[in-house]
């Protein structure tokens, strides 16, 4: 299909379009950790930490990780499991890996300063088109148009088309940009967005910008299409809970699975028809050498990203001494779960089993690293 025929803006309504921007920008922006210091690495951690996130919720995340890792070099020489655990509870976990990786290169191939241009940018993982332009413009005050979601939504209401492809909405955003000033004009553009045109009821009377716009003049808004909401994978599966004394069994979690963290409790996915209970003392045998008196507690739901979780919890206690372990298992003082423990999904299960495990492993998400 081919694109819309748009009538651009003269010169003229593009400068007072700019001007009211900027102006309402400067009285109403919020006050923003990464605008107060917009220096490249806290603006790329933001734009991260952003994707598919509201700002309020990644506010105190942002600062706990900032206090961290302060800049790539810090980054770069940390575990994985660590920056897991600073990013626990923020969800979708490869952007953390992929800031991570980031880093090293950052590190390894420009002495640990993020890069001023498109093409390096783009080059780092986790890095698209929008992000690269947003760090450009805000970190670097570079001209670049920046179209996120809030930006493409508010080109489409003021040209007045219900549908434009990508090409043509960061032809148009690019046309309004005020090259000089691209730093807060991009964020003032994103700003508008989320504070006044929005997406199911936008503010139109209180819009800076309504009488430049083509439909706030109208009264209407082009339509907008909806987002299929993506389709969550239920996954059955179940957990054990090995406790001896002050010490419980966790294993190595696998690279590429899908709960977040190095470490976590013993288990697996259930096939169709299989017993928990069942399939958990076979797990547990193979862990300790000898079938210990398994109990099975009440279940925990849990939800990462597009997958419901039911997880069985099947608890046993180990008389002293501990048996060795080998393999991907070993015993770790119950103190130390919430620091081990990335996912709360394990928490969730431990919580089933009180008789097992001491107050020590069920701190609230107040503890820091159990957001």
């Amino acid at each position: 299909m081919s694109s819309p025929v748009i009538r651009k803006w003269p010169e003229s309504r593009i400068r007072q379009f700019r001007r009211r921007l900027l102006s309402w920008y400067e009285r109403h922006r919020r006050i923003l950790p990464w605008r107060t210091q917009p220096t490249p690495y806290r603006v790329w951690v933001a734009e991260i930490m952003l994707q598919q996130t509201r700002v309020q919720t990644v506010l105190p995340y942002y600062t706990r990780f900032l206090e961290r890792f302060p800049d790539p070099a810090a980054l770069a020489a940390a575990s994985e499991g660590d920056v897991l655990a600073h990013w626990a509870g923020l969800g979708y976990y490869r952007r953390a890996r992929n800031l991570r990786q980031a880093a090293i290169g950052i590190v390894e191939q420009w002495q640990g300063r993020l890069p001023d241009t498109p093409e390096r940018l783009a080059s780092l993982p986790g890095v698209g088109r929008y992000t690269a332009a947003a760090i450009l413009s805000i970190a670097f005050n570079q001209p670049q148009a920046a179209v996120d979601g809030n930006v493409r939504r508010i080109v489409r209401r003021l040209f007045g088309i219900a549908e434009a492809g990508e090409a043509l909405t960061w032809e148009l955003a690019d046309s309004l940009l005020a090259r000089r000033r691209a730093r807060d004009f991009n964020q003032a553009f994103m700003e508008l967005g989320a504070l006044v045109c929005l997406p199911a009821r936008p503010l139109c009377a209180v819009c800076p910008v309504r009488f430049l716009c083509h439909s706030g003049r109208r009264g209407c808004r082009p339509a907008v299409r909806r987002r299929s909401r993506p389709v969550q994978a239920g996954v059955e599966m179940f957990l054990l809970a090995l406790a001896c004394g002050e010490q419980i069994v966790i294993a190595r979690q696998q690279n590429g699975g899908f709960i977040p963290g190095e470490w976590g409790l013993p288990g697996s996915t259930l096939r169709a028809a299989q017993q928990p209970l069942a399939a958990a003392r076979r797990l547990a045998r193979g862990i300790l050498g000898r079938p210990p008196q398994l109990d099975l507690h009440a279940p925990v739901r849990h939800v990462i990203t597009n997958r419901r979780i039911l997880a069985h919890v099947c608890g046993a206690s180990i008389k002293p001494p501990a048996p060795a372990l080998a393999g991907a298992y070993a015993w770790a003082p119950q103190s130390s779960l919430v620091r081990i423990f990335t996912s709360s999904l394990f928490r969730k299960a431990l919580a089933q089993v009180p008789a097992l495990v001491g107050p020590q492993a069920l701190l609230s998400s107040r503890t820091p690293l159990s957001r």
